[in-house]
Parts: C-alpha cells; structure tokens; sequence
C-alpha cells in the first residue's frame, strides 16, 4: 500500500500541476473583462462545479456542455504505458466576467484520479485568497511551495476527505488564479 500511494504521489506531481500551464495561457487565465464581485462568483463557480458532489470528470463535462460553454481543450494522451490522462478545458463567462473550467482525468491500473479546477483573473489576488479560504472553510495554514513551472502553490491535504487535495495557484506575470480540487483515491491493491 505505501508503495502504491508513493506511486500515485509521483505520478500526480508529474502530470497534474502542469496541467496548471494550461491555465497560464492568456487565452485561459487573463480573459479581460468586468470584475465587480468577480472574486465571489468565481469561488462559487469553483463550489457549484468541483465540490458540491463527489469528482466525476464525465459529470462535470456533461454540466459545462448543458450550460453552452465553449470547449477549448479536449486531449487524450499516454503518460505512461499504462496510464491514460484525459484534458478538457472549457471557456465560461459569469455576469462579472470570464473564466475558465479545468478537467482532468488520470486512469491507470493503480490510479483513478480527478481534477477540476477554475481559472480566473483577479484585481487582488491577496484577497481573492483570504476570501476563498473563508468561503470554503479552510485553514489559513495550507502547505506552500513553487510549483514545476515556478508559480506559487497553496495546497491543503484531506480538505474533502481522505485523498482530496485543494490547490490554490497565483498565476505568475498575469492577474491570474487557478483553484483546483485533485480526488485521488487509491484503488484497492
């Protein structure tokens, strides 16, 4: 079993936080547009799309399809032999302004993990933090570090139960945010 989650450990930090790169595309992350209340709409984005319900990437896809967002990403590819990861990236605008809806799904023999997560801009991010950690009940003390593509990560472990890790990522260069919630179970051995 401790090898298994080392694994799946390893695994995940190769493929899921570059993934965060997707979100730093001007395209993804620094839509211009209205941001009165934007920060607020965002998190509740972010609540009503990745955490109301457990992680299921074809649910969630299937939610951003029935509210016409604009699918911008959709790969397929091998990281390995034997584990596949799945990307959809969809384009939404709120009333306050734009944003973006990140899915990802790694499947393996020894994996079956999801993320979803919301990128957006931000006229502060300082506060867009303190008002995420209020609005999503988390502690001020999440884990921090840079990540592989040298933005600064916030991460809080077990915040949804066993296995659930909540990433927030200042997008560096740009007004940018990305909050992302990674399930990642470990299958029975």
């Amino acid at each position: 079993m401790g090898v298994t989650k080392i694994a799946i450990g390893a695994i995940l930090l190769g493929t899921i936080h570059p993934v965060s790169a997707l979100a730093v595309n001007a395209e993804h992350a620094t839509a211009a547009g209205p941001l009165a209340n934007h920060d607020d709409a965002v998190i509740n984005t972010f609540q009503v799309m990745c955490t109301l319900e457990p992680e299921n990437f074809e649910r969630i896809s299937a939610t951003a399809q029935a509210m016409s967002m604009r699918k911008s990403t959709d790969k397929t590819e091998k990281q390995t032999a034997d584990i596949t990861r799945h990307v959809e990236v969809f384009e939404g605008t709120l009333t306050t302004g734009r944003f973006s809806l990140l899915l990802e799904k790694i499947s393996g023999p020894a994996i079956n993990a999801t993320n979803c997560g919301v990128a957006s801009n931000t006229q502060d991010k300082r506060a867009f933090f303190d008002d995420m950690v209020r609005t999503l009940h988390l502690s001020q003390s999440g884990s921090t570090r840079t990540s592989l593509n040298g933005n600064p990560l916030t991460t809080w472990d077990d915040v949804y139960g066993p296995h659930t890790f909540l990433d927030f990522t200042d997008l560096r260069g740009s007004n940018g945010v990305l909050v992302q919630l990674l399930d990642a179970p470990a299958k029975p051995e």
